[in-house]
Formats: C-alpha cells, sequence, structure tokens
C-alpha cells in the first residue's frame, strides 16, 4: 500500500510541454530544411533567381490593364515566392499550434494571465488559490493536533507488548495515517515513507547529514514539479532508545513546505514522550504489583 502511484492526468500534465515544444521545433525544422532545398535547386538551375526575382514574360501578347500590371510587380510575384509560400504555411501551423495549446489549460496552468491578439484568458484565481492554502494549513494543524491528542495516545498503548513498545511499528502505523490525510482534499499530496535503523541510501547521505546536525527535518523539493522521474525528499534523523531511525519522506508530486517539517517532528517527538510515559506507567505498576505480593 505504501506506493506512490503516477496517474495518467499527471503524465498527460507532464508530457504536454514536451508535446508543444516537439511540435515547434518540427514546424521550425520543416521550414528551414525546405527552405535550403529551394534555394539549393534554385541556385542550381538560375543563380540569378536565388537573389533577384525573375520576371515572367507573357507569349501570348495580350495586352495588360494599369490594376494587372501593378498587382503582377507587387503582389504576385511576393505570393507566389517559393521562400514566401514556406514562411506563410510555417507561420499558419505555428498559429494553430497556439490556438491547439491554448484549448488545454493543463499545459499553462501556471499561468495567472495570458493574452494573446485581443483575447485574455485567465487561469489562475488568486482568491481562490488563497483559500486553499489556508485549508491546507489548516489540515496539517488538526495532524498536528490528534498527533498530541488523547485518541493518539490511546492508539499508542494498544501497542503494547510484553511492557514494552516498538517505536517503529508505532511511527509506521501514524505515517501510515497521515499518508491517507495527506492523499484526501484539500492537501491531494500523494507521499511514500521509509523507516531505516541507522543506514539510509546514499543519495540521501547529505540530507541525513544535514538533519543530524541540525536536529530538524531536511527537505530538498526539485526544482521542476511537474517532472514525474524525480522526486522531493522530507529526511529526519531521530535518536530513541540507542537506536537510529531515519524516516524518508518522498514524492513524486508534493512539494514539502514549513509544516511538513513541523509536523512530521511533532510525530516522532511525541511518539517518543507517549512511549516513555506508558512505559513509565508500565514499570511503576509492575513494581507495585510486586510489592503487593511480597507483602502477602
Amino acid at each position: 500500500m505504501n506506493k506512490e502511484k503516477r496517474t495518467f492526468f499527471q503524465w498527460i500534465n507532464f508530457l504536454i510541454p514536451y508535446f508543444y515544444t516537439a511540435g515547434i521545433t518540427l514546424i521550425i525544422s520543416w521550414m528551414i530544411v525546405a527552405s535550403i532545398l529551394i534555394g539549393f535547386h534554385t541556385w542550381k538551375d538560375n543563380p540569378q533567381a536565388f537573389l533577384l526575382q525573375t520576371e515572367s514574360t507573357n507569349n501570348s501578347g495580350s495586352t495588360i490593364n494599369t490594376a494587372e500590371t501593378a498587382f503582377s510587380i507587387i503582389v504576385k510575384p511576393f505570393v507566389e515566392s517559393n521562400f514566401n509560400q514556406i514562411i506563410f504555411r510555417g507561420i499558419f501551423l505555428l498559429f494553430i499550434w497556439l490556438l491547439l495549446f491554448l484549448t488545454v489549460p493543463v499545459a499553462f496552468k501556471r499561468l495567472k494571465r495570458f493574452k494573446f491578439l485581443n483575447l485574455e484568458f485567465e487561469v489562475d484565481n488568486i482568491e481562490q488559490a488563497a483559500i486553499e492554502t489556508v485549508e491546507i494549513s489548516g489540515t496539517k494543524a488538526r495532524l498536528m493536533a490528534y498527533f498530541t491528542g488523547d485518541d493518539a495516545s490511546g492508539r499508542t498503548l494498544d501497542f503494547l507488548t510484553h511492557s514494552t513498545i516498538d517505536f517503529k511499528e508505532v511511527l509506521e502505523y501514524f505515517l501510515a495515517e497521515t499518508q491517507l490525510g495527506y492523499k484526501n482534499h484539500p492537501i491531494n499530496g500523494v507521499f511514500t515513507y521509509e523507516i531505516y535503523n541507522g543506514a539510509a541510501p546514499e543519495k540521501l547521505y547529505e540530507l541525513v547529514e544535514e538533519s543530524k546536525e541540525s536536529g530538524e527535518s531536511a527537505v530538498f523539493n526539485k526544482i521542476n514539479e511537474e517532472n514525474l522521474w524525480k522526486k522531493s525528499y522530507l529526511v529526519y534523523y531521530f535518536p530513541f532508545n540507542h537506536t537510529e531511525y531515519i524516516t524518508v519522506i518522498e514524492s513524486y508530486s508534493y512539494s514539502f513546505d514549513i509544516l511538513d517539517k513541523y509536523l512530521f517532528e511533532l510525530l516522532h517527538k511525541t511518539i517518543s514522550k507517549n512511549l516513555e510515559n506508558i512505559e513509565y506507567m508500565v514499570a511503576l505498576t509492575d513494581t507495585e504489583e510486586d510489592t503487593n505480593d511480597g507483602d502477602y
């Protein structure tokens, strides 16, 4: 279950900019190659026509009026030029390609406003984005309150076995609950987690050392959020009962912020404190039972 799946629409969102770039590159490449070929054949057949427009002859000998002469001299050579036709076709294809781009909002969803000719497109609603930010922060705050509440303490007590509780087992349980909480609205953040004892993957060495030195979570967010080949990481080094635990939170599509750092730090520290309290109470209870048995 602890596996992040990249959805079909995420792949579409990721590939569309490359698709449009490839289309534009293809159109421009066609214009360049076609122009070179025409220039080569023109230079080979008639070098003068490569730089100058040749004057067409009229074999029929028919008279041409003034309007026809002006059109033939100014407009007709310009329109009938093979080079100009390539340019016109290329511009037309680029225009159609751009219109197609504008009909797929996912390809330019980061833009707040896009104006093309007399058309203006409003992509992002700033007020709605602000409301979503508040909702996300509130959801994370509720998770923090849950970790420090009596419900979390009671669930931690369920892991008690032979007067001890496995820290890693409890941490995995609450990480799974946090994973479900992040997956839902309004956070909509999918991540996977892994807990290492003492040694983490070599690629995370710098983040582990940073967390170890600072005592806080270390975060690395990828530059391009739409790149589905790379991940963002949140790494937290936490020693407990002479054992080193390294929690690694990673995601293809979610970028971690300051609240995420505090949330996962609080989770570790709360579990640690709850375990110490429970084990102290168990030890105290066992001592009282031994004392009572001795009285008998």
